[in-house]
């Protein structure tokens, strides 16, 4: 994927169940929040910086492969 094409949402979230790296910015923020009460997206990562994440292209291609 080049760096212009925002992924979908779908992608997001799916990046996000298989992640080894991902991790809640509201779980991070608040222990008393289980991760399985919010919905899992790249979006709600700590690592989504301005959309773009470092590995989120590693990880989806990982994904295209299997």
């Amino acid at each position: 994927m080049e760096y212009n094409d925002s992924p979908s949402m779908e992608q997001k979230r799916y990046v996000a169940s298989v992640c080894p790296e991902y991790r809640s910015r509201v779980v991070a923020l608040s222990e008393s929040i289980a991760e399985e009460e919010q919905m899992i997206s790249c979006d709600g990562c700590i690592h989504w910086n301005n959309g773009r994440c470092v590995i989120f292209d590693e990880v989806l291609t990982g994904i295209d492969q299997t």
